[in-house]
């Protein structure tokens, strides 16, 4: 429950600060333009009606109350200098042509001439068009006429085709106060009202922002996270001693890298996060997650990758895989051993700083060089980077180093059974599916090897050579976004099919790819009823 709230509690707070900043831009906005200069009304007249003496109607008031006995007013006014008489009748206002007694016409000459009457800009008429009613204007759904005016701000000036009245004038600079108006009162409805759905909404998320907030401040003020003189967690002791650790979210709970084994009587009792990542068996054996448990003098615990040290990798090539992947092979200045599955840590620099980034070993244990597959990032938009990690790494040219730390990992292959393996995998998971296969391939006796690989086009079929020609391997390709002669589709649908004629007991899983693709095919597992205690799965620590 309260990783759910952490994670609703991030994901509000970047939804009310994009709106805080809809706020003040569009308040920016009302500040430089002012209320004239948002109104619209730049070029309207301000005009007076007609003395009514001078306009005396033909049709007298008598005959009006006669057709009309229900009347509970009637006015008396002007336009174009011809009389009207506007009567209410039963909730009605009907519109009369004082002079005859018919119902009031505007043609389309007329309307011209009342939206001249209310225009004072330097504008001539470009355009009249017919309408019936405008988004431009709420409480008007009427029909009427659109004059267009030719000047620098593209006015508009509506007139009522049934009382010949002007509705009101639009223009360029009200169309920008609409959509600050819009953005400002979160009205995206076009409803100009402060008072709707979105905005209660926004309230109660508010509330609950703050709310949620303090429960949070309270845990944290509970743990001693504000005292400075508060003992660290072991993820912080460990890397401030330089110990072989691995994370790659920063102690926030959520890659399961961080592996530690209590070795003490006493062991601290799971959190959330360690019941999410880590399986019933590893909690029963001591294994925690260093970044949960702060350091404790009487606890003691074990590294899970306690062989794990620097290395210094220089590039031996590189080749394009596909469009987007590209291997590259090092060479270690000294020898180190690692197992199929595993992954470094390679330090990239970048600016001022070193991050790190994991990247699999993509052969089984090899003691003269170290092959990895790097799917290259690019960028999602102009205005946002590429990968840095993966723009680093790919553009190193043979001869070049890079520092790396490993090996860690427990993706590891099974043994003592013979089940058949199962291996599922998409995109850039390729490296420790493939270091795993060979591993098994390499035994004695090795037993039955299924693989399902993911990509969208062919030619991001990595290693499909390989698998296709290996006698003990069953290789099914699986192409998303192009029409082929073999599967198609997402790889889990191919895999769910495969399944429903399979005895699931006899399978050992090993998952590696894309975050959706891995929540998919962990679901789908799930549901053709396959032990989580028999999935292994390697999710790139995301």
């Amino acid at each position: 429950m309260m990783r759910f709230m952490q994670w609703l509690h991030r994901w509000v707070s970047l939804i009310l600060v994009i709106q805080v900043l809809l706020w003040l831009i569009s308040a920016v906005v009302f500040t430089l333009m002012g209320h004239h200069g948002m109104s619209g009304h730049q070029y309207k007249a301000h005009t007076h009606p007609e003395m009514l003496s001078e306009l005396a109607p033909k049709w007298p008031i008598e005959a009006v109350h006669q057709a009309y006995p229900d009347a509970t007013q009637v006015r008396l006014t002007s336009v174009l200098e011809v009389p009207q008489y506007r009567i209410e009748n039963n909730g009605q206002t009907i519109y009369l042509n004082a002079q005859t007694g018919n119902i009031w016409e505007t043609s389309i000459t007329a309307a011209e001439r009342i939206a001249l009457a209310s225009y004072e800009g330097p504008g001539q008429v470009e355009m009249v068009t017919a309408v019936d009613g405008s988004d431009e204007l709420v409480d008007w759904q009427q029909p009427g006429f659109r004059i267009a005016m030719d000047d620098d701000l593209n006015t508009r000036i509506y007139v009522d085709a049934a009382s010949g009245d002007v509705v009101d004038h639009r223009n360029t600079p009200w169309v920008i106060a609409d959509w600050a108006f819009r953005l400002h009162f979160m009205d995206y409805t076009g409803g100009r009202s402060f008072n709707h759905l979105v905005i209660w909404t926004a309230g109660l998320l508010s509330l609950w922002f703050a709310l949620s907030g303090l429960i949070l401040l309270f845990r944290n003020i509970a743990q001693g996270d504000f005292n400075p003189r508060r003992r660290p967690t072991w993820l912080e002791q460990l890397q401030n001693e330089a110990q072989p650790v691995a994370s790659s979210c920063g102690g926030g709970g959520t890659c399961g890298l961080c592996k530690v084994t209590y070795t003490s009587a006493v062991k601290p009792k799971p959190t959330a996060a360690e019941q999410a990542m880590l399986s019933d068996a590893d909690l029963a054996a001591g294994m925690r997650l260093a970044c949960q448990h702060r350091v404790n003098h009487h606890d003691q615990i074990e590294l899970a990758d306690a062989d794990a040290t620097t290395h210094r990798l220089t590039l031996v090539n590189k080749r394009q895989l596909s469009p987007s992947i590209v291997e590259l092979r090092f060479a270690s200045t000294a020898p180190f051993h690692y197992r199929a599955g595993q992954f470094l840590q390679f330090k990239v620099p970048h600016s001022d700083a070193v991050i790190t980034r994991h990247y699999s070993m993509a052969t089984a244990a090899d003691t003269e060089h170290l092959v990895f597959t790097v799917r290259k990032m690019p960028a999602p938009s102009p205005e946002l980077p590429a990968g840095i990690g993966s723009s680093y790494l790919t553009e190193l040219e043979p001869g070049q180093s890079v520092e790396a730390v490993g090996p860690f990992g427990d993706f590891l292959r099974t043994d003592n059974n013979q089940r058949t393996q199962l291996f599922i995998g998409g995109g850039a998971g390729i490296a420790p599916l493939r270091a795993l296969l060979q591993d098994e391939l390499q035994q004695a006796q090795p037993r039955k090897c299924v693989f399902f690989y993911g990509a969208r086009h062919e030619n991001e079929l990595c290693y499909r050579d390989e698998f296709s020609d290996h006698a003990h391997v069953a290789y099914t390709p699986v192409l998303s976004d192009e029409d082929w002669d073999g599967a198609t589709g997402y790889v889990h649908e191919t895999v769910a099919a495969w399944l429903a004629n399979q005895d699931v007991e006899q399978l050992d899983v090993y998952v590696c790819g894309p975050p959706p693709m891995l929540k998919a095919t962990l679901d789908m597992l799930a549901a053709a009823n396959i032990s989580r205690a028999r999935i292994r799965l390697d999710d790139f620590g995301i």
